[in-house]
C-alpha cells in the first residue's frame, strides 16, 4: 500500500514528497499536467529555503543554475538607493547564515532540479494522471484517479498531501474553504533582456506614485523578470498577453532611467489574490503550498512558503508511520503553518498595497518616499526588520505545541525558534544537523567534557541514530567541538541543553543541563512506545 499520495508536483509537492522518500516511506506523485511547466513564475529562492535544500541535499545544484541576488534597490527619480542582503544577515546573531543571498532562479528549473532529485530516491513523477476524488476512514485514503487514456485507478494510501495548487481539487474534495479576495490592480510581467545602464544581478524596485514597476536578475546578462501594476484606464480584462509595446510604455512611465526591452521570451497578464484555508488538515489529508494559501508577489515569499509547508509535515508524517511518535504530533502541522500563513498574508497584503493599491493613502506614501526612504534604509531596525522579513530565516513556531523548557530563558534562542548557525570546531554547526534524526547540543565552558560526554553516551545507548549528540566547549576538550572565540555561546547560552528537531527548529531547551529532564524529553519525542492511536475521517487540528 502506498503510504502518501501526493498530488501535485510543483516545487511543494516535490519537496513533500522528496522528504518522504528519504525517510524509507512509500510515495506516490502525480500531476495532471502531461509534461512539467515550462514558464517561470516563482524566481527567488530565499535563504531558509537554501538551508532546507542543504539539508536535502540539492543546494549546490541550486547554486550552480541559480544567479546570487545580495542588492535590494529601490530606484526613485533615477537615483538608487541599495540594500545588501547578505551583510545584512551575516551581522545579525540570529539571522546569519551560510546562504546570505538569495538565488535567482526560475520556477521550471527548481521544479527540475527538484524532480531529478525525486527520481534519485526512486521515486518517478507520474504524469497526467488527474486527482478526481477520495474518500477516508480511520484506516486510510481511497483516492480515485485518471489517466490521460481515460483509465481509472483507486490508490488506497495512508495519508495525502493536497499541493495542487490555487485551484485544489484535494482542498475542494474534503470541502476546506479558501477564503479572501481577489485585488483590484491588474498585473503584467515578462522574462526580458534589458539594454540599460544598471548593472545586473540586482533586485530593482521602482516605486511611483502610479504603481510599481520592478525588475529582478536572472540568470544570463541583462536577464530580468519584470512586472508592475497597470493603471485602471489601462487595463485589459482579456486574456491576451501584454505586448512588447504594453511592457515598454509600463516601463517607461515607473522606470525613471533609460532603459529598452531588448526581447521577452515569456510575457503574462494577470490579476492577484489573497487567500488562505482555516485549517490545513481534515482527518489524513493535508494541504500546503498554494493549496492552502496564496497572496501577492510582495517579498518573493509564496514557493519559498510552500516548500517549507512541505519540509515541516513531511518528518512528522515519518516520524508516526515509523512509530516514533505519537499520531497527535500531526496536529502540529497545521498549529506552526497556519499561523505562518496568515503572518505572511498579513505582510504581503501591506507590502501590495504601499507598493501598488490606489486608495489616497497608498498613493501619498508612494509620492512621499523620495524623502522617507534614504531615512528608513539608514536605520538598523529597519534593516533588520527587511533581512528577517525577506529571508524567512526568522520563521518560527513560538506557540507550538511541540515546544518545552526546563529552567531560565533569559538569553539565546527559545523553543521554535529556527535553530542559529555558528561555527564551531572548523565546521559549519548546520552541518551536523543535516540527517533525519534530532540533534542534541550541549554547551559548556567546562575544559573537563567528561560529565558531558558520559551524558551523550547514555543517550547514545538510549536512542542510537535517533539522537545525535554534540558537546559545544569554550575550551578544548576531549570529543567537543572547540568554541575557541565563544561566538557560538553568545549566539546560544552556557550550560545549556538544546533539542534540535529534523526540520532545523528547537524543541527544547534545558539550563542547567540535566540528564533526567532532557532524557524525559526525548523519551516523549524519539522512543514513543505506544500504540498508534487509530484517527477518524474527520479529526484535525
Amino acid at each position: 500500500m502506498t503510504t502518501v499520495l501526493v498530488v501535485g508536483a510543483g516545487p511543494t509537492g516535490l519537496t513533500a514528497a522528496a522528504e518522504l522518500a528519504r525517510r524509507g516511506l512509500a510515495v506516490r506523485v502525480v500531476d495532471r499536467q502531461s509534461r512539467p511547466a515550462v514558464t517561470s513564475r516563482a524566481l527567488v529562492v530565499q535563504s531558509r529555503t537554501l538551508e532546507v535544500f542543504d539539508d536535502m541535499g540539492v543546494v549546490e545544484q541550486v547554486l550552480s543554475a541559480g544567479r546570487p541576488a545580495d542588492q535590494l534597490t529601490a530606484v526613485i527619480k533615477g537615483r538608487p538607493f541599495r540594500f545588501d542582503l547578505g551583510a545584512q544577515l551575516s551581522g545579525e546573531s540570529d539571522l546569519y547564515t551560510a546562504y546570505p543571498d538569495p538565488q535567482m532562479i526560475p520556477q521550471d528549473l527548481t521544479e527540475r532540479l527538484l524532480t531529478e532529485h525525486l527520481l534519485g530516491l526512486g521515486v518517478p513523477v507520474e504524469r497526467g494522471v488527474v486527482f478526481e476524488d477520495l474518500d477516508q476512514d480511520e484506516d486510510g485514503v481511497r483516492a480515485r484517479l485518471r489517466r490521460s487514456d481515460g483509465t481509472e485507478e483507486v490508490v488506497t494510501a495512508r495519508w495525502v498531501i493536497g499541493a495542487d495548487g490555487a485551484h485544489s481539487r484535494v482542498r475542494s474534495t474534503v470541502g476546506i474553504p479558501f477564503e479572501g479576495a481577489t485585488y483590484a490592480e491588474e498585473f503584467i510581467q515578462a522574462d526580458a533582456r534589458l539594454d540599460w545602464d544598471l548593472p545586473d544581478g540586482e533586485l530593482y524596485i521602482f516605486p511611483a506614485k502610479d504603481g510599481i514597476f520592478a525588475a529582478w536578475a536572472m540568470p544570463g546578462p541583462g536577464r530580468f523578470r519584470i512586472f508592475g501594476s497597470v493603471p485602471a484606464g489601462a487595463r485589459d480584462d482579456t486574456d491576451n498577453a501584454p505586448t512588447l509595446a504594453d511592457l515598454q510604455t509600463l516601463m517607461d512611465q515607473r522606470s525613471s532611467v533609460p532603459a529598452r526591452i531588448a526581447e521577452t521570451s515569456w510575457t503574462a497578464r494577470y490579476r492577484l489574490h489573497r487567500r488562505s484555508v482555516p485549517r490545513f488538515r481534515e482527518g489524513r489529508v493535508f494541504l500546503a503550498g498554494d493549496a492552502a494559501h496564496i497572496h501577492s508577489p510582495a517579498g518573493a515569499q509564496g514557493m519559498n512558503t510552500g516548500i517549507q509547508d512541505a519540509y515541516n509535515l513531511a518528518w512528522k508524517i515519518a516520524a508516526v508511520e515509523h512509530g516514533h511518535a505519537h499520531a497527535g504530533i500531526l496536529d502540529s502541522y497545521s498549529a506552526e503553518r497556519h499561523p505562518v500563513a496568515t503572518q505572511l498574508l498579513r505582510t504581503t497584503d501591506r507590502g501590495f498595497s504601499i507598493a501598488a493599491a490606489q486608495h489616497p493613502l497608498a498613493r501619498l506614501v508612494r509620492a512621499l518616499q523620495p524623502r522617507l526612504l534614504p531615512h528608513a534604509v539608514a536605520r538598523p531596525a529597519f534593516r533588520r526588520l527587511v533581512a528577517g522579513l525577506f529571508s524567512q530565516l526568522r520563521v518560527g513556531y513560538p506557540d507550538s505545541p511541540l515546544n518545552s523548557h526546563d529552567g531560565p530563558m533569559r538569553h539565546g534562542p527559545r523553543p521554535g525558534d529556527r535553530a542559529r548557525e555558528v561555527v564551531v570546531g572548523g565546521q559549519r554547526l548546520f552541518t551536523l544537523l543535516r540527517g533525519t534524526h534530532y540533534t542534541v547540543l550541549l554547551f559548556t565552558r567546562d575544559a573537563d567534557t567528561s560529565p558531558a560526554l558520559a551524558l551523550a553516551a547514555t543517550l547514545e545507548n538510549r536512542y542510537g541514530a535517533a539522537v545525535h549528540t554534540h558537546i559545544v566547549s569554550m575550551r578544548d576538550g576531549a570529543g567537543a567541538l572547540t568554541d575557541s572565540d565563544g561566538s557560538a555561546h553568545k549566539r546560544y547560552s552556557n550550560d545549556t541543553a538544546y533539542v534540535i528537531r529534523p526540520d532545523g527548529h528547537i524543541a527544547y531547551r534545558g539550563t542547567p543541563i540535566q540528564l533526567d529532564l532532557l532524557q524525559a524529553d526525548l523519551d516523549r519525542r524519539v522512543a514513543h512506545t505506544d500504540p498508534i492511536p487509530r484517527i477518524g475521517p474527520f479529526q484535525h487540528a
